[in-house]
């Protein structure tokens, strides 16, 4: 029977070592990169306070300038503040009525900080 060279006990060693700071390094990596938003398919916006305005608060502006009156920003596990920059994605509500009137009526189907 051969016995095994410093060397290979060494590697063998060193592997063991490896093996659990390669996993840890590798699942950090895919949860970071999977991470982009939690909303599929949702598009960025800013929030903005549009408290001066008769029966405005806080709404969604889109990159594109449209700005969305939300029914549910609260429901979100998140607080909305003045010029936070959000992942949204969202439906029409048809049968509402606003004071505000800047934009649609929607409801946040998603809400996720960028």
């Amino acid at each position: 029977m051969k016995t095994p060279s410093v060397f290979r006990l060494f590697l063998r060693y060193q592997f063991h070592l490896m093996k659990p700071i390669f996993l840890l390094l590798v699942s950090t990596f895919l949860f970071v990169s999977c991470n982009r938003t939690s909303c599929e398919n949702a598009q960025a916006a800013t929030i903005e306070d549009y408290t001066g305005l008769d029966g405005c608060g806080l709404v969604i502006k889109l990159q594109n300038g449209e700005v969305l009156e939300p029914v549910n920003l609260n429901d979100f596990n998140l607080t909305p503040t003045d010029g936070m920059k959000v992942w949204v994605k969202y439906h029409e509500v048809s049968g509402m009525a606003s004071i505000c009137m800047v934009g649609p009526i929607v409801e946040i189907d998603c809400l996720a900080k960028r």
